[in-house]
């Protein structure tokens, strides 16, 4: 049997996803430095008197504070230990190679040039994802930032919405936005493959059936 448009998309888009992932994990370190370049000046804007500055150690970013964490068995006398939440950027990263998969999937005019406008397009999501892990940590994993209930809430919130929504929607959103004629025929054809239960039933005999009637 002949597969669809639809059915032959998504084996195409599955195929080049693993592929693009497998590279994509190669380069974590590569892909993950403009998150950190971006990270460090967003933190610092909003919350100077403790976030100090970012540091990255391959596909983790560390965000470095002034905010001390109290009663460390571990640690020296004489010494402070400071609060530093990491966050692999692999966890909110993937819409790259997703994104990269669509495209390559649905044979996108101009593919490449796509690929570069659509990373950028995606890194004001991935810092959201990074930031507000870095705020669920400092804010209410170890509550040592004086955020008020209702601020806590908002991290909750924004956490959630960068862990599970962001991470896979927007990648979709930028590929349907940069492949606008894919887009159109795939749903013709979704359209067009829906159940024959649901088209209305025809009498397979117009004529004899005006017949009988008269």
């Amino acid at each position: 049997m002949r597969l669809n448009l639809v059915g032959a998309f998504l084996l195409k888009a599955i195929g080049w996803f693993i592929v693009c992932l497998v590279v994509w994990y190669q380069l974590g370190s590569l892909v993950t430095l403009p998150v950190g370049l971006l990270a460090k000046p967003s933190v610092a804007a909003f919350f100077p008197d403790w976030a100090e500055g970012v540091e990255q150690t391959g596909a983790t970013l560390t965000l470095l504070t002034s905010l001390e964490l109290q009663d460390m068995a571990d640690v020296p006398a004489g010494m402070v230990a400071l609060l530093s939440p990491e966050v692999s950027f692999l966890k909110y990263g993937y819409g790259l190679p997703l994104l990269i998969a669509l495209l390559f999937a649905s044979n996108a005019k101009h593919p490449f040039a796509k690929v570069a406008l659509g990373a950028l397009l995606l890194l004001p999501f991935q810092v959201w994802g990074v930031c507000f892990d870095w705020l669920k940590q400092v804010g209410i994993e170890t509550d040592l930032a004086s955020f008020s209930p209702l601020a806590r809430e908002a991290i909750a919130l924004g956490y959630q919405f960068g862990y599970l929504m962001l991470p896979t929607l927007v990648p979709v959103l930028l590929w349907a936005a940069l492949d606008k004629r894919f887009m159109i025929t795939f749903m013709l054809e979704a359209t067009l493959q829906a159940p024959s239960e649901s088209r209305p039933a025809y009498p397979s005999n117009p004529t004899q059936n005006r017949q009988e009637r008269n």
